[in-house]
């Protein structure tokens, strides 16, 4: 595990998983090649058994590891387990001088790694080996590629935690899935899931900096994908601090007598027209926590707009916990979730902010957005979130429909403002917009330079089965 402690006391760890990997595909076309397969025998030469091993009655097994290169050659061989060193020398000796048929992977010749058994019988001496072109079935039969292991991660310094989470003492975890070619370089990373949005552009920006060891299949370096997982730890937090920070109270307002701890967490959509308006405000929300940690009953109970209300329990349907405990078994928990939309004044003039949400509604104002025309290449998502559906709906016949919304992906990369443009059921777009906000891009260019870029994309929500 790889940890840093970065100055404001947060300690950052790494650590990789275990996946498997896939062989290296070198170019080349095999010709009359039907199927995939292991490198097969061609011509081979029995081992000589050595004669004070023989004098010595000395007999055993020997595995001898190979690597068979795309042109069916051996390059290099080794004993990887004998009963008698000089029988391993022997076996060595021979294997070297064999010949193969290349192996086949999606109609490319590669090299592979193999296992090649041999047994030396004491007892028949040179005739352990029956005479012929190929070598006798119980040696065929037995040969097996050797076997794969993941590559690993060496290194992996992650830089400092996210300062808009920092004062709410968020744990961080980001599952991200990479190449590792056969030099142990990385690349294509792509996450799969984040505890919160915002730890998804740190990974992405130390990912660079990280070290591998390729993965291997036998003696063999290979390229293949790798599963890893990044995790940024708060240091001292407690349960009841997590939620305090948080805005996370029981139904009185007091601490909860049980905790449960924030897992996955997902901010608010900022309602766009009010948000454009200027107009700011607050909500809160009831909700239970329940034993398997999943949110259940979410509902206003109250908002100084009705848009701050919708917004916060699509949020909040996105969250999950490490469940509370009482007496040694989780229990559910009803808490309240309050949240607070800071408005941006209307007269704010366009320019550089702090608040990348504040610098995007000034530039919107001014009508200073523009669209796809003249990027330099197409948006490419790198960590997206489908909307999950709407729970009020679920008790309400449960519809299928959709939402199409408009979002401006900021020059991080990040995905904001979103706005729904229309949606079949209000409940929808909502979550749709929830949804958009997570989502992580390939910083857009225009001539070299980051720039925001403003796209629209339709949803489709699915009925979920009863």
């Amino acid at each position: 595990m790889k940890t840093v402690r970065h100055h404001f006391g947060f300690l950052v760890s790494v650590t990789a998983l275990v996946v498997t990997a896939r062989a290296a595909q070198p170019a080349a076309h095999p010709e009359n090649a039907l199927v995939d397969g292991p490198p097969l025998v061609q011509t081979w030469t029995p081992p000589v058994y050595p004669p004070e091993a023989l004098a010595e009655k000395a007999g055993g097994k020997v595995t001898v590891r190979i690597v068979v290169d795309e042109n069916g050659h051996v390059t290099s061989a080794r004993s990887l387990q004998t009963s008698d060193p000089r029988l391993g020398e022997a076996a060595v000796a021979a294997v070297k001088q064999w010949t193969f048929s290349p192996a086949i992977e999606n109609w490319k010749l590669i090299p592979m790694c193999l296992d090649v058994p041999l047994s030396f019988d004491a007892a028949k001496g040179a005739r352990s080996w029956p005479p012929g072109m190929l070598p006798p079935p119980s040696v065929v039969v037995n040969i097996r590629p050797a076997p794969r292991t993941a590559a690993v991660l060496k290194s992996a310094p992650l830089g400092d935690y996210p300062a808009s989470l920092a004062d709410r003492r968020l744990t961080g975890t980001v599952t991200y899935i990479c190449r590792v070619d056969d030099a142990g370089h990385a690349s294509g990373l792509r996450v799969v899931s984040a505890s919160h949005a915002d730890f998804v552009p740190a990974v992405l920006a130390a990912f660079s900096r990280w070290e591998f060891s390729p993965g291997m299949q036998g003696d063999l370096p290979v390229a293949g994908e790798m599963q890893g997982e990044a995790t940024f730890d708060a240091v001292a937090a407690k349960p009841a601090e997590v939620l305090a920070a948080n805005g996370i109270t029981a139904p009185d307002g007091t601490a909860p007598a049980d905790c449960p701890l924030p897992v996955f967490v997902v901010d608010p959509v900022w309602p766009f027209e009010a948000l454009f308006d200027g107009e700011g405000g607050g909500a809160s929300v009831d909700f239970t926590v329940q034993p398997g940690g999943t949110v259940t009953d979410v509902r206003v109970r109250d908002a100084t707009r009705p848009e701050f209300g919708r917004a916060l329990v699509a949020a909040l349907e996105g969250w999950s916990f490490r469940p509370a405990v009482s007496n040694g078994q989780p229990v559910a928990v009803a808490l309240v979730k309050h949240a607070e939309f800071k408005a941006v004044p209307v007269d704010a003039a366009p320019g550089e902010s702090s608040d990348p949400l504040v610098r995007l509604v000034r530039l919107a104002r001014v009508g200073e957005i523009r669209g796809g025309a003249g990027l330099d290449e197409k948006p490419a998502p790198l960590y997206r979130v489908a909307p999950g559906y709407p729970a009020a709906l679920r008790t309400s016949g449960r519809p299928s429909g959709q939402a199409i919304v408009d979002f401006v992906i900021d020059r991080d990369g990040r995905a904001r403002l979103p706005r729904v443009v229309s949606s079949t059921h209000e409940e929808f777009g909502w979550a749709a917009a929830t949804a958009v906000t997570q989502w992580v891009f390939k910083v857009p260019r225009r001539g070299g330079g980051p720039t925001e870029v403003k796209v629209q994309i339709p949803f489709q929500f699915t009925a979920p089965a009863e």
